[in-house]
């Protein structure tokens, strides 16, 4: 069990070295574009928040849009985290040594002249507390820990398969299915109702209230506006309204990183299940596989014994139409593709230039470098008082999560 406190669950972005390099330190005053800092960076600490309910609260607090904070990346809500911001400069009056409000706290770093983005980060520390352990569950993590371990000379870092984890999977984490089949099928109005008309079991409550009403008022348009609160998926029901049932428009209006995500959580489950078929085609008959439950399909980890030369730096893309299947992950992808139904080809919407399919490499295997562990202790939180907790401790490359290599631990 993890996350039962957001102090289990801790996480802190590294800026790389080529991103420090351009901060230049302030030492007291306030920043401004007068002085030659376009962009003020800043070290936020938060709990209890994700990344984009804290810019909103931090945009509130100075009395900015939430525009002109960017940051590099997105840190789970159910946490204790520290990642960093930079802060526009042209658009805010001014940027404060520090701010705080319950939830997050702001440490200004100095002055940068650009702002933040996601290639800034060099890796992601976590350290992660295991709960309500048994003492067989404990040695297993042992057992798995020395499985998938490099060998010499890299000790200290676990090779673990770079599977996405699920909070990559969009509307489909509920069970309610990739918006993006029915996008490469031209099924929009499908597509649509999916996105913004179906509930899914964590969403805030003026969400699921917006859902419920359009539900409701489905293929009513007109009727639905006047009861539907103004946001950014309301735009969808508008042009509903004003153009007679073009939903291929209606989903182009609604925002377009949403309509992204969408592709990319479906691309995400295709690369999946390439990586998963790969190791059972290629590493099982070497050696053993630690199996591992997942809502969106098995997910298998070699141990590192197992992995054979010509697999462990390869790169296995994100599937695009224009993807040439090439070795040695070809016969996995022709099985994935065999088992959707589709074939390359179809990884296009039809009658629109975005959202795509992008083509994008990205590794089979990572490093979850640094890798320790603390030795069993009683949980203070269990109810059964023979149970255990640990404490585990890693550094991640950018894109990868430390969900998955709880779960090559077994967790």
């Amino acid at each position: 069990m993890i996350k039962r406190t957001p102090s289990d669950f801790q996480v802190e972005e590294v800026l790389s070295p080529a991103f420090l390099a351009l901060v230049r330190p302030e030492v007291g005053g306030t920043l401004s574009p007068a002085a030659g800092a376009p962009f003020a960076l800043y070290r936020l600490h938060k709990e209890s928040l994700a990344t984009p309910e804290a810019v909103g609260h931090i945009a509130r607090e100075l009395k900015i849009h939430a525009h002109a904070v960017a940051y590099a990346g997105l840190k789970d809500k159910h946490a204790r985290a520290i990642q960093h911001v930079t802060l526009n400069l042209q658009h805010a009056a001014n940027a404060p040594e520090k701010a705080s409000s319950p939830g997050w706290q702001l440490e200004r770093l100095g002055s940068v002249p650009r702002s933040i983005t996601a290639t800034d980060i060099e890796c992601n520390r976590f350290r992660i507390t295991i709960r309500n352990l048994t003492a067989d569950e404990c040695a297993d993590l042992d057992e798995a820990a020395r499985l998938l371990a490099f060998p010499a000379p890299s000790p200290g870092a676990l090779r673990i398969v770079n599977y996405f984890g699920d909070q990559r999977f969009g509307s489909a984490r509920h069970g309610q299915g990739f918006i993006a089949r029915h996008l490469i099928r031209g099924d929009f109005e499908g597509a649509l109702r999916l996105a913004i008309a179906t509930e899914a079991r964590k969403d805030r409550m003026e969400q699921k209230v917006f859902k419920r009403t359009l539900c409701e008022h489905w293929g009513r348009w007109r009727e639905a506006l006047p009861k539907l609160r103004r946001c950014p998926e309301r735009k969808a029901i508008e042009r509903l309204s004003f153009s007679g049932g073009d939903f291929r428009a209606a989903f182009c209006a609604l925002p377009y990183l949403l309509q992204q995500m969408s592709v990319y959580a479906y691309q995400s489950f295709l690369w999946n299940a390439i990586a998963r078929r790969l190791v059972a085609l290629r590493c099982a008959p070497l050696g053993k596989v630690i199996a591992a439950d997942d809502p969106f399909g098995e997910m298998l980890f070699p141990a590192a014994e197992a992995i054979p030369a010509e697999l462990a730096d390869v790169q296995v893309p994100l599937l695009s139409r224009k993807t040439e299947l090439r070795e040695p992950w070809k016969a996995a992808a022709e099985d994935v593709l065999k088992a959707e139904g589709i074939e390359t080809a179809a990884l296009q919407i039809p009658g629109v230039r975005r959202p795509f399919f992008g083509e994008e490499p990205r590794a089979l295997f990572f490093a979850a470098a640094d890798f320790q562990t603390t030795p069993p202790q009683p949980d203070e939180t269990a109810k059964e008082k023979a149970r255990l907790k640990r404490t585990v401790a890693f550094s991640l490359p950018r894109g990868s999560y430390a969900t998955v290599v709880l779960r090559a631990l077994g967790q």
